[in-house]
């Protein structure tokens, strides 16, 4: 029964990391004027951003093989790499496979990102696949709901809705910020300037 702990534990942990990644990367992004605290501060939170990332795929991989090696549930490799073949709650491990693949997307395209936005146009790719973070989540905290053993009590109801609430601010921070910031002219015709070279 420790496995069977340890694996809806790690699972919770994995969730609040990426729900942390997720909010700092949508803060993060939002274009402030520039100054030096500014860009400190920027610094800070991507580094924080990555942090969490790091800690959300770590308690992730360590999720998925306790549930693999534990027997409470027969989980196995094939039913958690291949999306809704899983005998147990196939919607529910199907979703969480997905948000596996997203994570593991958004993590190699993160690591790359220096090499891969060299230009406005590979700039807008990255930025695409980077934006599958939200979809992930989504799924990740979908999955939660549908498969945890710990649906329903008050702590775990606790946890989903604070995640929830956290990223749907951030976001709402992050799209006022961007309508903010279409209505500067200046800004908008540097971004412009910048996209068309």
């Amino acid at each position: 029964m420790t496995i069977w702990y340890l694996a809806r534990a790690t699972g919770m942990v994995a969730l609040i990391a990426f729900t942390a990644a997720t909010v700092m990367g949508a803060l993060a992004s939002r274009s402030t004027a520039p100054s030096e605290r500014s860009l400190d501060r920027r610094y800070l939170t991507q580094m924080a951003h990555r942090s969490a990332a790091v800690l959300g795929l770590v308690a992730l991989v360590a999720h998925a093989v306790l549930i693999i090696v534990d027997v409470y549930v027969d989980v196995s490799v094939t039913s958690t790499l291949l999306p809704f073949t899983a005998g147990y709650r196939p919607l529910a491990l199907g979703l969480g496979t997905l948000s596996v693949y997203a994570f593991v997307l958004v993590a190699v395209s993160g690591a790359m990102r220096g090499r891969l936005a060299t230009s406005a146009r590979a700039t807008r790719a990255w930025r695409g696949i980077h934006l599958s973070a939200y979809a992930g989540w989504v799924m990740a905290m979908t999955h939660g709901i549908l498969a945890g053993t710990d649906t329903g009590a008050t702590w775990s109801t606790a946890i989903y809705a604070a995640c929830g609430l956290a990223v749907a601010a951030a976001v709402a921070l992050r799209l006022r910020a961007r309508s903010t910031e279409l209505h500067r002219p200046l800004p908008t015709a540097r971004t412009l300037v910048r996209s068309a070279s």
